[in-house]
């Protein structure tokens, strides 16, 4: 499934929420991926965290070259 994210609102923690074309509206947490993948823990920096943004076309979220995430996962997980 190809969603776009339109906009990204960083909420307290590691928690964002993400507006969708379609209008929905999905909350992520990034520390439930902590796990799996050990380099997002970087995100706990909360300077880092807000520096996200969607990338062109809005299908991800990027903090640098190091750290994304799938649009699709917070789709279909937030």
């Amino acid at each position: 499934m190809f969603i776009n994210g339109i906009k990204i609102n960083f909420l307290s923690g590691t928690e964002f929420e993400v507006t969708f074309i379609n209008g929905k509206v999905f909350k992520y947490d990034v520390s439930a991926l902590f796990n799996k993948y050990p380099q997002l823990k970087k995100l706990e920096n909360r300077e880092l965290f807000i520096s996200g943004k969607l990338d062109v076309g809005g299908y991800g979220v990027i903090w640098n070259d190091d750290l994304d995430l799938s649009i699709e996962t917070v789709y279909e997980n937030g």
